[in-house]
């Protein structure tokens, strides 16, 4: 990419046609632009080569903008693209893409406006004529930013919040020191563990993670073969376990009061406004051509989502809009980021957004959705083992700090807030809910972000009391599971931990592909298994039943491989006393005790969890073997 800089007195341009098919399409009042104040107008040509990695390059001129408006005190930024000064220009895509990701990045303290790509223009500008008022640049695809570098995403503070809400400044060199790490409370060994992992330059370790091996042994998730590394199958037990996750997610949005919507995975290559949302992702896209053009699959829901709710029209009365969906969405990681659920090139996200038309109204839905997710935490995912990762702007936080403090307090969890000087994103704020794994590692599942960007870019917005469309100046992003994938990761690696500590491993009864299993002493007494077992079935209770001809202790101890949480042994005792004897996995107990009362104690532990029917055949004579 090459440019040329000049700080200018004022600066005009006057759009007169289309120079090209692909060129941008423009709003009226966007062919003139009188500015008639100082300003740093910037002619741009992306070239060919700069097609390998437009987002190294834009990232490069961003960082050298940033500077240069900083020494010359000027604010106002003219983003000009300028084919003249290349011999060898890049695609108008991706022409038009850099475009984008420049105004994007670019702090939002400062004012940018771009004139249109693909038009004849005319122009006048008056250059300074200072020493600093005209420069040149030239900047290469492969050539990678420093952190040192990186003006819109450097964290300049880091500060821990303990459970009572007491604040400590650390810094990357001395965070071991801070006091909260000699509290007694576990949680605080977590919440280290997770600061290292953020600040520490140290490689992770290299072993294979816990949850790789159970997803096997399980037959819950496996490699294919047939596909590329990231992409995954799920076996029948697997997708039980995905789709009654995606099912709470569902309660959850509905009770939270979101509408269900889905949209298209593909989006399209040449410019329109979601091409403000790839701008960062361009090294990840995974493109696809149908002898149309380029096109991309979406890295998340929110580059289509957001037209979607651009042409909703709802009144304040309305607000805020809120909206779900369960998005499948690709992301192209590089071979060595790619580890098994903890990261994948194919996963499903479940997202929620919600237009607010007040910065009231966006708090409490914040504040709302951050204690749902902490629920979600405790109850489903890790109880007591998650802690709290903020990012967002050092002015959002000083502006802020007393809400978003109370509102860790609330959730009963310790937090690490890395502050930035200038915005990176889209977002002021954002949380993730991390896990720490096995091996000392962490995964997010959950996040809630403040969005001050797309309400107006995307021209979201609402009709307010006059009968105008006001855009929304907060959209809350919410998303319960940032993952499937990564969820099951992190509900296997809590797994692994209980099994290291000496707990039986076994999956929350709700997910459990098989809940109860009925083990027949012989095959004299597989009617009177198969009795038991519809009774049990009637109760949306997941039941199978062992009729392989094995013995009882191999038969229970092939089901405590499985990790099933009950056990039931049907023989001549069972039908004579009328008792069931069940072998509960979580407490290594042995009960004897009505049918009724057990199912009873059953459905009580799965109270307001979602309900999917066994996903395999009853009877275990039937099922094919699917890894090993």
């Amino acid at each position: 990419m090459k440019i040329l800089g000049i700080h200018t007195k004022y600066f005009n341009f006057h759009s007169r046609e289309k120079a090209m098919e692909q060129a941008e399409v423009i709003s009226q009042e966007n062919h003139n632009k009188n500015i008639n104040r100082e300003c740093l107008v910037i002619f741009i040509s992306v070239e060919k080569e700069d097609e390998k990695s437009p987002s190294s390059v834009s990232e490069q001129l961003v960082s050298d903008i940033i500077k240069k408006s900083e020494v010359l005190g000027v604010n106002l930024i003219i983003i000009y693209p300028y084919v003249h000064l290349t011999e060898n220009p890049s695609s108008p895509a991706v022409a038009m893409k850099v475009l984008d990701e420049i105004e994007k990045k670019l702090p939002i303290t400062l004012e940018i406006f771009r004139a249109p790509f693909g038009w004849y223009k005319s122009f006048e500008i008056s250059c300074l004529g200072h020493p600093l008022s005209e420069w040149s640049g030239r900047y290469f695809p492969d050539r990678e930013l420093k952190k040192s570098e990186r003006k819109g995403s450097e964290f300049i503070r880091y500060v821990i919040v303990d459970l009572k809400g007491n604040t400590y400044e650390i810094s990357p060199e001395d965070f071991g020191d801070c006091p909260v790490f000699s509290e007694k409370e576990k949680i605080y060994s977590l919440l280290k563990q997770f600061v290292s992992n953020e600040l520490s330059s140290k490689s992770q370790s290299e072993s294979i993670p816990k949850h790789i091996g159970y997803m096997q042994k399980h037959e819950l998730v496996d490699y294919c073969e047939a596909s590329e590394k990231g992409h995954y199958k799920w076996y029948p037990k697997g997708l039980l376990i995905q789709k009654l996750i995606l099912d709470y997610a569902n309660n959850l949005a509905r009770e939270w009061g979101a509408f269900e919507m889905k949209n298209p995975i593909i989006i399209r290559g040449d410019h329109n406004v979601v091409g403000e949302l790839m701008g960062e992702f361009h090294e990840r896209d995974y493109r696809v051509d149908g002898g149309r053009g380029i096109s991309y699959m979406r890295y998340a829901s929110d580059p289509l989502a957001f037209p979607f709710m651009q042409k909703v029209r709802f009144t304040f009365k309305q607000t805020p809009l809120k909206v779900y969906e369960e998005a499948t969405c690709f992301r192209n990681e590089q071979d060595g980021e790619v580890s098994g659920l903890k990261r994948v090139r194919n996963f499903m996200m479940t997202d929620m957004h919600a237009a607010c038309a007040t910065v009231e109204q966006a708090g409490k839905e914040f504040e709302l959705l951050c204690l749902k997710f902490a629920s979600l935490m405790n109850d489903i995912i890790a109880p007591g083992r998650w802690v709290l990762g903020w990012e967002g702007t050092e002015e959002f936080f000083e502006e802020n700090k007393e809400r978003l403090i109370n509102t860790g307090k609330k959730m009963k969890v310790p937090a690490f807030f890395k502050l930035m000087k200038h915005m990176s994103h889209y977002y002021a704020m954002k949380n993730e809910y991390q896990t720490i794994t096995e091996d000392g590692s962490n995964v997010q599942v959950s996040t809630v972000q403040w969005d001050v960007k797309d309400g107006e870019r995307f021209n979201i917005g609402y009709i307010n009391e006059e009968g105008k469309k006001v855009p929304c100046p907060v959209i809350i992003h919410a998303s319960s599971f940032g993952s499937i994938e990564r969820t099951l990761c992190s509900i296997l690696e809590n797994i692994a931990i209980d099994e290291k500590a000496g707990i039986p491993p076994m999956f929350p009864l709700w997910l459990s592909p098989t809940q109860v299993r009925i083990i027949p002493v012989s095959e004299e007494y597989l009617p009177f298994a198969s009795e038991l077992g519809s009774k049990i079935r009637s109760h949306n209770i997941r039941v199978d039943i062992d009729d392989r001809g094995e013995t009882v202790g191999k038969s229970i101890r092939n089901g405590e491989k499985e990790w099933i949480p009950y056990l039931l042994v049907a023989g001549e005792k069972e039908i004579s006393s009328g008792l069931i004897t069940v072998r509960q996995r979580e407490d290594r107990s042995q009960k004897i005790m009505s049918l009724e009362d057990f199912i009873e104690m059953v459905k009580k532990k799965t109270e307001n969890m979602p309900f999917r029917p066994l996903p395999l055949p009853v009877l275990l004579s039937r099922r094919p073997l699917f890894h090993g």
